[in-house]
C-alpha cells in the first residue's frame, strides 16, 4: 500500500522482447518503438537498457517489480494476441497463468486468442474451463505482409464477444488509440466499442490507452455507457514526459465519466510502477485549469478510487479481505525482511526463456 491506500495495477505484462520472437522486420521495429516510449516515460534511473529490454520477461520478474519493489498490491495480467507480429503473442498467456497461480489473491487474468484462427471460440472455451481466465484481451488490427486487416468489435470480433457472453465472461480489454506498427490511426478508433457495449450490457469493456486522440469520443462513451471504463495504460506515461497533457486527459475523464470509471495502469514492465504511483498521489490540477475547465479538486478520496478501489470493484475483489491479505502474505513478509529493493533488481539478466 501507499500512504495506507490499496494500489491496483490494471495492466501487467510479461513482454517477450527477444528479437527472435519477432515475425518480421516490422515487428522488430515495434519492439524498438515501445522501448523508446518506455525510456521517455520512465523516471530517471529506472529506464531499461537495451540489454534488459530486448529479452523475455518472466512472471517472477513482473510480480517482484510490482509486489516487492513497488507498492502495488494487486493487478490484472493482460495476455496479448499480437500473433501477427510475435510468435507467442508478445505477453504470453502462460506467464499470466503462472503469475496468477503464484498470487491467487492478488492477480486476475485476461486470456487471449488468435482472432483469425478457425478454432478461436473453442480456444476461448478451453481457457475459461481449464485456465479459469477472468476475461479476454482483443486487438483492432492484424498486420502481415504490408497489409492491414481491420478487426471491429461489432464485425470481425463479434463472434468472440458473443462467445465471451455465452461463457459468462464479464471483462473484455480492448486495445485502442495506440497503433502498433504502420497502422493508420483510424484503425484504432473507439466507436465500435460503444456499439458493442450497448448490446452486451453485462460485459465490462475497458478502453486501453485513453489519450487525446479520441478523448472527445471516449469521455462521451463513459458518460453514456455504464459498462465502459477508461484504462490508463500508456496514458500514465504522460505523468513524466507530458504532465500537462496527462492533467487534461484526467480532467476531462473526471468531468464526463466521474472518478469511478478510471482504471490505474502502468503496463509494467513498460515502466516501473513506483515512481508513477508517487507522481499520481502528488498530482494536482493548477488553479488556472480548475477555473477555466471546472476540473474537480483531486482529493485523497478520488486518488484512492483511481489508484485501486475502482479496479477492485470492477473485478470483484473484497477490499477488506485484500487489505488483510497484502499485510500478511509472502510479499509483505519479504518486504519486512529485505526492505524495498531497487527498481528492477529482481530481474535475472541471464534468463534465457520465460514461462511455458
Amino acid at each position: 500500500m501507499y500512504k495506507d491506500t490499496l494500489i491496483g495495477d490494471g495492466v501487467m505484462h510479461a513482454y517477450n522482447n527477444n528479437p527472435s520472437n519477432a515475425r518480421s522486420d516490422t515487428a522488430e521495429q515495434v519492439l524498438e518503438d515501445i522501448h523508446g516510449l518506455s525510456t521517455a516515460a520512465s523516471a530517471p534511473g529506472t529506464e531499461h537498457s537495451e540489454e534488459r529490454w530486448f529479452r523475455n520477461f518472466t512472471a517472477d520478474e513482473i510480480e517482484e517489480a510490482g509486489f516487492l519493489e513497488s507498492d502495488v498490491d494487486f493487478g490484472v495480467y493482460h495476455s496479448t494476441p499480437i500473433f501477427d507480429y510475435f510468435h507467442d503473442g508478445y505477453s504470453a498467456l502462460g506467464s499470466g497463468v503462472k503469475m496468477r497461480d503464484n498470487n491467487p489473491d492478488r492477480v486476475k487474468l485476461l486470456g487471449c486468442v488468435d482472432p483469425l484462427s478457425s478454432d478461436a471460440t473453442e480456444e476461448m472455451e478451453r481457457q475459461v474451463n481449464e485456465l479459469d481466465v477472468d476475461g479476454f484481451k482483443m486487438y483492432p488490427t492484424f498486420y502481415r505482409d504490408g497489409k492491414v486487416q481491420e478487426l471491429k468489435m461489432d464485425d470481425d470480433l463479434l463472434p468472440l464477444v458473443e462467445k465471451a457472453h455465452e461463457l459468462g465472461i464479464g471483462h473484455i480489454g480492448v486495445h485502442k488509440v495506440f497503433p502498433l506498427g504502420p497502422v493508420g490511426q483510424h484503425h484504432v478508433d473507439v466507436g465500435d466499442v460503444a456499439d458493442i457495449a450497448g448490446q452486451y450490457s453485462d460485459i465490462k469493456f475497458e478502453l486501453l490507452h485513453t489519450d487525446l486522440a479520441f478523448l472527445e469520443e471516449i469521455k462521451l462513451m463513459l458518460n453514456t455507457h455504464d459498462n465502459i471504463y477508461a484504462n490508463l495504460e500508456f496514458t500514465t506515461a504522460f505523468l513524466y514526459f507530458s504532465p500537462k497533457r496527462f492533467r487534461e486527459i484526467l480532467g476531462e475523464l473526471l468531468m464526463w465519466g466521474g472518478p469511478e470509471k478510471i482504471i490505474w495502469s502502468t503496463g509494467v514492465p513498460l515502466v516501473h510502477p513506483q515512481s508513477l504511483i508517487e507522481a499520481m498521489w502528488d498530482l494536482e490540477f493548477t488553479e488556472e485549469e480548475r477555473e477555466e475547465y471546472n476540473y474537480p479538486e483531486l482529493t485523497d478520496d478520488i486518488k484512492e478510487m483511481i489508484l485501486g478501489e475502482n479496479l477492485a470493484n470492477l473485478y470483484g475483489w473484497d477490499t477488506d479481505k485484500l487489505r488483510s491479505t497484502v499485510q500478511d502474505d509472502k510479499w509483505s513478509q519479504r518486504r519486512q525482511q529485505e526492505g524495498k529493493p531497487d527498481p528492477w533488481s529482481g530481474i535475472e539478466m541471464d534468463t534465457v526463456s520465460a514461462d511455458d
